[in-house]
């Protein structure tokens, strides 16, 4: 289990069965199956003042790259873009409210080539608080999929192009 950042609705690990390894700090963790890259960052545009401190999460397992931003709430250094470039999938936030505005989030996509883009923390019917909506983000790009479901499986095909893909999150039960 990785760990973004230490606000109470992003590191419940309570609710996790079993005992699972947990990773919450920043630097290198090499576990057997995968490793963990965590790089510190913002929440926020002033150096955490606001909302402290995230990570991004840079998984690599079997040659496959992914990046989860968490809330990540600033454009990050050529440095930090350096370290995550051209990942197979990223996930960015673009709800724009406690997190990245559009602008940063589209500089970092065009900066890194991610070739699959997974927007996320925005609104959807499952949030009782607000959040932008995923349009404001999905009509900066062409090749954008809209997948009616909340799970998705990787394989060639999805990755075979540069891509932007929306899922429907619906609220359970």
């Amino acid at each position: 289990m990785v760990i973004s950042h230490e606000h109470h609705d992003h590191n419940n690990t309570s609710i996790v069965k079993g005992k699972p390894h947990i990773i919450r700090t920043s630097g290198i963790h090499e576990l057997s199956s995968f490793t963990a890259e965590l790089i510190s960052v913002y929440h926020d545009e002033v150096h955490g003042a606001q909302r402290g401190k995230n990570n991004i999460i840079k998984l690599i397992i079997d040659n496959f790259t992914l990046v989860h931003c968490g809330d990540l709430g600033h454009l990050p250094s050529m440095e930090i873009l350096d370290k995550i470039d051209k990942p197979d999938i990223l996930f960015v936030p673009v709800g724009e409210i406690y997190t990245l505005g559009l602008d940063a989030a589209l500089k970092m996509i065009r900066t890194i080539h991610p070739r699959l883009v997974f927007p996320m923390h925005y609104s959807t019917s499952a949030l009782s608080f607000r959040l932008g909506e995923p349009d404001k983000f999905t009509q900066l790009f062409t090749n954008v999929v809209l997948h009616n479901s909340n799970t998705i499986e990787i394989n060639a095909e999805l990755l075979s192009s540069e891509k932007t893909i929306v899922m429907d999150w619906k609220k359970k039960g």
